[in-house]
């Protein structure tokens, strides 16, 4: 009992010292160490993307603090170009996904395309309404509510009517093969 005692303390002060020297760490990581976009996006749409994929747009803020309780407030808006030999192929395969929808949007995201767009001062936008293709739409909060097991956040208004928005936009614009991304958490 002795050695236990002997040996609380100072294991104590070093993991309160060495926890927030992590936490301090994985900030200046992911904010020094660039994400690779093209992986990012393809982490985000959930599907793998052609070779031959280029960047058009890229903001993203990073995936904020990992802390328990939230912090975790960032987005992430990217636009790629599909090559035009691989279009066809693409669209196929987001056919093929569970996730992807084919457009026009469902009638619960109708009046509401406003609310997909990307904001904190990104200029540009998502050509919704004139676009032909595939969707993707998740709910972070009601995904998190399903892996709980429980009622976490209220999901029982819609993405747009809550106090914080949680959620990942996808649309592929077939006509083009612009593949427009919008991850947002508040």
């Amino acid at each position: 009992m002795k050695k236990v005692k002997k040996y609380f303390l100072p294991v104590t002060v070093g993991l309160l010292i060495l926890l927030p020297l992590v936490c301090i760490g994985s900030c200046l990581i992911s904010v020094f160490v660039p994400v690779d976009p093209i992986k990012l996006a393809s982490s985000m749409a959930r599907v793998d993307l052609p070779k031959g994929t280029t960047v058009l747009t890229n903001n993203d803020t990073g995936p904020g603090l990992p802390i328990p309780g939230g912090a975790s407030d960032g987005y992430t808006f990217i636009v790629l170009q599909i090559p035009p030999e691989k279009i066809v192929e693409f669209a196929s395969a987001l056919e093929k996904s569970p996730l992807w929808k084919p457009l026009p949007l469902s009638p619960e995201f109708v009046g509401h395309e406003d609310r997909l767009q990307p904001s904190f001062g990104i200029e540009e936008t998502i050509p919704i309404t004139t676009s032909t293709g595939y969707y993707l739409f998740v709910d972070y909060q009601e995904e998190y509510n399903k892996e709980k097991g429980e009622q976490v956040y209220d999901t029982t208004k819609p993405f747009y009517e809550r106090y914080s928005e949680n959620f990942k936009f996808g649309l592929f614009n077939d006509k083009d093969g612009k593949l427009y991304l919008w991850r947002i958490d508040t």
